[in-house]
């Protein structure tokens, strides 16, 4: 069952303001394991996780599936899903199936932890996808 943020409330708030013109915001995954330092991911697209070779962050370790899961902007928020894998997604220490993310939000696959950050950062944008390219 997908993790749902929002009252009902909130969400017709949110429908009302829909023909408001909000500014962009930057979207990343950190992506951690262990001690290691983090590396991060701009999400300009759908973002595929798992251990085969051809998802966007491929992950070879035993605990993860072959394509293990998918990162989306689906109805104006991103949104993590489970793709059928072995061991799931882990969410606030429960599995999930799919759920929306919001920025500072943490997930586990296997042994990897992502983090969701959103950002605005104009002025060091340029910078900031050279520093990613050269990664």
């Amino acid at each position: 069952m997908p993790v749902m943020r929002g009252s009902g409330s909130d969400m017709e708030e949110k429908n009302k303001n829909q023909d408001e013109i909000l500014p962009m915001k930057d979207c990343f995954l950190f992506l951690t394991k262990g001690s290691s330092p983090s590396t991060g991911y701009p999400l300009l697209d759908e973002v595929t996780i798992g251990s085969s070779p051809d998802n966007t962050i491929c992950l070879p370790e035993e605990n993860v599936s072959p394509y293990h899961a998918r990162v989306s902007f689906q109805e104006g928020a991103w949104t993590v899903e489970d793709l059928g894998s072995v061991s799931g997604i882990i969410f606030k220490g429960e599995r999930v199936s799919k759920v929306i993310l919001v920025s500072e939000d943490t997930f586990q696959i296997g042994d990897f932890t992502f983090r969701f950050t959103e950002a605005d950062i104009p002025e060091a944008r340029d910078q900031f996808f050279d520093t990613i390219t050269i990664l």
